[in-house]
């Protein structure tokens, strides 16, 4: 974020070509706002031709328009050496004209507010997003990932429930997590658990096999239905549920038989998806200094975890935990002994035979290796296969056991650096024209799973040109190219959709421009779209959109030059990328509210910014929140219109509150609704519009979803149909 400060040597170098101008022009030096003790040299007196100047007032207080600057004869002449402002000559005025633009100020973070373009002095911060609603009823927080404001019901001892305050017949005692009304009572010791209103009534639970001295005793392999109702958290271990203090354990004493020594591997799972689970062993009950091992995923309904190599007739004490209490099924197995993988690191990965399936299993690793495939939740191990000859390479991946997936990652030379990775069972692995040597690569999940691998190899197929951004071919302004990405490699590590296979085009600007990329993928799909520099690594990522479709990307006043336009998607499906471009336009601020003299959108289009927190509410949309009240929330009226058919692309990327965006038709305003030309910007990437409409009169209404105010913004793009 800039912060162009001006000091005396800036001062200096712009007052003297001020005054250079104004003696072209026959202006003193107090006239250009260059005196002595000057400060504000680009503000200028402006003669807006107020009543109490014509009146002949003679204390009438001068208008000023803060964007005027010293007087021009063309555009180069009026750069104020603020890089958010947009600079030109007013033809009109033969003054200098310096329109801040907010969005050159506007960083990737949402949480931290609107930066804003302040005029002589740059890009300052705005207020942060605090979400609060002024109600002590809810926990407010701001999300980044979704760009909005989360709002949780009271729960200040994390139990799940709400405290009764707030909501009648919940939580009683919103300090104890062990009561609540989404407890059971619990027999006998005089609480109301449940929050009924009675204490210890009928009926009631009692806690089984809750601590060591009412363990349940296995001695052969089997599943257990057990349940952690009325039990409580006795036993510390290494990791546990998210909200340890609302958690509960049970506890299994498992004794190996006779015979030689076997591994100890225990699996617990809540029906629940939210229901998180850890499972601890230790080698002595209730002494968290014992621990042999302990398995959990954050989030995960999933556990497992191993003590290998347990002597016959030896008892070990697994320490299953759950956030809510439930049912849990806990499954023992007594394998054949075991020692922990070798194949750990990069130094030892385990050999494996082409074309050959076997199986990982991911109870316990470390996790030793750092991927751009962050969804690698557990540890992963290492493997090698060796080619003879130049190979296509690709790794398939399946789950055997476990309800997450696998996460492969091919290897460099240099284990440390990742050549391709992939989070998921399709499509494989890819690396194209691999040599003839060995090759690494790792195993990892996104939980604790078993995984088959087969690593298979086929004849060494040529590079597209898409394949790289030094060889990307081009996409041209304001044109749609169709991409197939079937075949594709992830071989553009910019760090946007990270796995997906991807493609990049080269798209060139003669003059700053602002730049809109648009990807298109299948409705299931996730896919990403990216604006880069030429080089396309992570530190010449410009702007990232990923999700599901259509996802874009909104630059404006990008400089003349060469950049790269990648899409990604993460199955490698047929997708399309739209490139619009046009030359950087000021920004139209938009401060009429109804349909008295609205704002007019040029037929060429244009960039318009607006703020309906001071708004009335006048009209409703189709697409907002059911039951809203009539009008809906506060709301802003563009007009538009064509004098014969068009594309017309509405894009409200960088909004700050959840917007709808709805085209009416109509000689008078409001007009009527266009069908399918109303949208909820629930995303983060707000309102879209892509809609070819006939010659006529369009009213374009700016509005929030369930009654959401706040800045917004509106790229508007007219094309041919």
């Amino acid at each position: 974020m800039a912060d162009n400060s001006s000091g005396v040597g800036l001062r200096s170098i712009v007052c003297g070509g001020a005054l250079a101008l104004a003696g072209l022009a026959g202006a003193s030096a107090t006239s250009t706002g260059c005196g002595s003790d000057s400060k504000d040299f680009f503000v200028v007196q402006f003669d807006g031709g107020s009543d109490a100047e014509e009146d002949g007032a003679a204390d009438a207080e001068p208008d000023f328009d803060p964007t005027l600057g010293g007087p021009c004869t063309d555009d180069s002449q009026c750069d104020d050496l603020i890089p958010c402002t947009y600079d030109r000559c007013d033809t009109t005025l033969s003054r200098c004209r310096n329109t801040p633009d907010d969005t050159q100020c506007a960083d990737a973070e949402y949480c931290n507010g609107q930066e804003k373009c302040v005029l002589r002095k740059g890009c300052v911060p705005g207020p942060v997003v605090t979400c609060q609603d002024g109600n002590v009823c809810t926990i407010d927080r701001c999300v980044e990932a979704t760009r909005s404001c989360e709002r949780s019901p009271r729960d200040s001892d994390g139990d799940g429930d709400p405290d009764d305050h707030c909501v009648p017949k919940r939580d009683c005692d919103d300090t104890d997590p062990t009561v609540s009304s989404l407890r059971a009572e619990i027999c006998g010791n005089f609480k109301d658990d449940n929050c009924d209103g009675r204490i210890d009534e009928q009926p009631c639970s009692v806690a089984a096999n809750d601590e060591c001295g009412t363990a349940l005793a296995v001695t052969a392999p089997g599943t257990f239905l057990l349940d952690t109702t009325a039990s409580k958290k006795d036993y510390a271990t290494t990791c546990t549920v998210t909200s340890p203090a609302a958690s509960r354990d049970i506890v299994l004493a498992i004794t190996v038989p006779a015979g030689a020594a076997r591994d100890v591997l225990v699996r617990a799972r809540t029906s629940a998806p939210a229901n998180e689970v850890a499972v601890a062993i230790q080698a002595t009950c209730g002494q968290a200094a014992s621990e042999i091992n302990c398995g959990r995923i954050a989030a995960a309904s999933d556990a497992r975890t191993i003590a290998r190599s347990v002597a016959a007739g030896s008892t070990v004490y697994a320490i299953v935990t759950t956030q809510a209490e439930s049912a849990v099924d806990v499954t023992v197995d007594m394998p054949a002994a075991s020692t922990k993988p070798t194949n750990e690191s990069c130094d030892a990965p385990a050999p494996v035979a082409l074309e050959t399936p076997f199986t990982v299993s991911l109870v316990d690793p470390a996790k030793d290796l750092a991927s751009d495939c962050a969804q690698a939740k557990t540890g992963e191990l290492t493997y090698s296969f060796t080619l003879t000859e130049p190979r296509d390479v690709r790794i398939f991946a399946s789950t055997l056991l476990g309800a997450g997936a696998p996460v492969v990652s091919m290897r460099y030379s240099v284990c440390a650096d990742e050549l391709r990775c992939r989070a998921g069972t399709t499509p494989p692995v890819f690396a194209r024209n691999l040599p003839a040597g060995t090759h690494v690569f790792s195993v990892a999940g996104t939980t604790q799973i078993d995984a088959n691998i087969v690593v298979r190899t086929y004849p060494p197929t040529p590079t597209p040109p898409n394949q790289s951004c030094a060889t990307a071919p081009d996409i041209a302004p304001n044109t749609t190219v169709a991409v197939n990405l079937a075949g594709q490699e992830d071989a553009i590590k910019n760090g946007c959709l990270a796995g997906g296979p991807n493609a990049a085009y080269k798209l060139d600007l003669a003059a700053p421009s602002d730049v809109l990329l648009i990807g298109r993928f299948p409705s299931t799909e996730i896919g990403a779209v990216s604006l880069n520099q030429a080089a396309c690594g992570s530190a010449d990522l410009m702007q990232c959109g990923a999700g599901s479709t259509p996802q874009r990307v909104s630059r404006r006043n990008v400089g003349a030059g060469s950049y790269r336009a990648v899409i990604a998607d993460e199955k490698g499906l047929a997708t399309t990328l739209t490139a619009l471009v046009r030359p950087t336009v000021p920004p139209t601020t938009v401060t009429s509210d109804d349909c008295v003299n609205p704002q007019t959108i040029p037929e060429t289009g244009g960039f318009f910014t607006g703020d309906t927190t001071t708004a009335t509410p006048d009209f409703n949309a189709g697409c907002d929140s059911p039951g809203q009240p009539i009008g809906g929330a506060p709301d802003q009226m563009m007009r538009l219109v064509l004098t014969q058919e068009r594309r017309v692309v509405f894009d409200m990327s960088g909004s700050t509150n959840t917007t709808v965006l709805d085209i009416r038709a109509g000689t008078t305003c409001p007009g009527v609704e266009v069908p399918n030309a109303c949208n909820a910007g629930l995303g983060p990437n707000r309102s879209f519009l892509d809609v070819t409409l006939a010659a006529g009169t369009y009213w374009v209404q700016i509005d929030g979803y369930a009654g959401a105010v706040g800045p917004w913004n509106l790229d508007v793009r007219v094309l041919p149909p």
